[in-house]
């Protein structure tokens, strides 16, 4: 069970990296090669276009149209009169028109493309030139500068998440870092796709439904931004679990001291605790055995030198044998002064019970000196 745990663990970031990385190719991609392009941020209708002239606004001319019975004003434009499609959708690398016989056509993707109404929609042909408020126009400059960002940003998040899985296989540490930057991105760039966009076409609107045109946010996009973020995080916080498990265990193996003070974590590192040099089992034995036992060496250890002091003292308090005095040689079977002294505890003499006794080896005294045994002319009384 324990293996299958790790496995599912192991599993499951990957499976929520790749449908991140699918979901962020669906949403770069529509529109490039006239594909999937019902998915859009921005989409505007121009069917209904209907600009005044251009010469609408020239109070002569229309009173010289109504005498003469002959157009000096012109018409309205309309889309037809512009070759316009009946709608558009802005995605993030391109714009596509929609005609009404199903056809799309769609402009050459840039990763620095931003949608143009006067251009795209060829606005500057038309009346309306000139007439754009001045917070259209703030809106139309913000997006250009946002939209050059979101491709690359999406761009790079889809690279860290493909990334991670991999690097999941050699550093949970270097897979948390590249899912993280990955979220960090799609959250950015949700925010900046979600903000620009609606600020985009509200200014749209107010400043060309009295013409005809109208815009509407795309639901899609924001979705496909907002679920690969969760993603990136539940992951995230996969590659974090396996990240502090590894640590844990390179711990354990290591025997390295707990950081933590006077809890858990340091009682179980501690000297006596389960993962300590003195657990048990860490020796042989028992743990409380074997601390036991130290005690115990180290409280003989300490006998055995209390021992020796007292005997180096007891031979410092006898006299020297140089300055003992000097036993004549007819004594030599006669015990000494050491065997008739008292031993200690640490040294016992001969007198002692539990020393070994001297033998004696006879009562008579020799009848010769042993100093003239060796002298012939000892006897004579002569000397020589």
């Amino acid at each position: 069970m324990a293996g299958a745990g790790r496995m599912c663990i192991g599993i499951l970031p990957s499976i929520f990296m790749s449908l991140s990385f699918i979901m962020i190719l669906i949403l770069v991609l529509p529109g490039v090669n006239n594909s999937i392009t019902q998915i859009y941020f921005l989409k505007t209708e121009t069917s209904g276009l209907s600009a005044p002239p251009k010469l609408g606004n020239s109070d002569f001319l229309r009173d010289l149209s109504t005498v003469s019975g002959t157009d000096f004003v012109g018409q309205k434009t309309t889309a037809a009169d512009l070759g316009l499609a009946d709608s558009y959708t802005v995605h993030l690398l391109t714009v596509c028109g929609h005609f009404s016989g199903g056809s799309v056509s769609c402009s050459t993707p840039r990763i620095n493309f931003a949608f143009d109404p006067s251009l795209d929609l060829k606005l500057d042909r038309t009346s309306l030139q000139g007439t754009y408020s001045q917070s259209y126009l703030d809106a139309l400059s913000n997006y250009s500068r946002i939209n050059h960002f979101l491709p690359g940003g999406y761009i790079a998040a889809a690279v860290f998440i493909w990334l991670a899985p991999l690097a999941a296989c050699f550093s949970a540490v270097g897979a948390t870092i590249l899912s993280s930057l990955a979220a960090i991105l799609l959250l950015s760039s949700s925010i900046a796709a979600g903000l620009t966009f609606k600020n985009m076409n509200n200014a749209f609107n107010d400043n060309f439904n009295a013409s005809g045109l109208s815009s509407s946010i795309g639901t899609i996009p924001i979705a496909l931004s907002v679920i690969p973020l969760v993603f990136c995080l539940i992951a995230t916080g996969f590659y974090v679990a396996q990240a502090r498990s590894s640590s844990a265990k390179a711990r354990r193996r290591g025997g390295v001291v707990a950081r933590s003070v006077g809890g858990k974590e340091a009682e179980a590192y501690g000297p006596y605790g389960p993962y300590g040099p003195y657990a048990a089992g860490a020796h042989g034995g028992d743990g409380v055995w074997n601390r036991g036992q130290h005690k115990y060496a180290k409280v003989e250890a300490g006998q055995d030198a209390t021992d020796q002091r007292e005997a180096m003292l007891a031979q410092s308090s006898s006299p020297s044998p140089d300055m003992r005095p000097k036993r004549l040689d007819d004594d030599w079977a006669a015990p000494d002064d050491y065997a008739q002294s008292k031993g200690t505890a640490a040294a016992p003499g001969p007198s002692d019970p539990a020393a070994v006794p001297f033998i004696s080896l006879g009562g008579n005294k020799p009848t010769k000196d042993l100093n003239t045994a060796y002298e012939p002319y000892s006897g004579t009384g002569t000397a020589h």
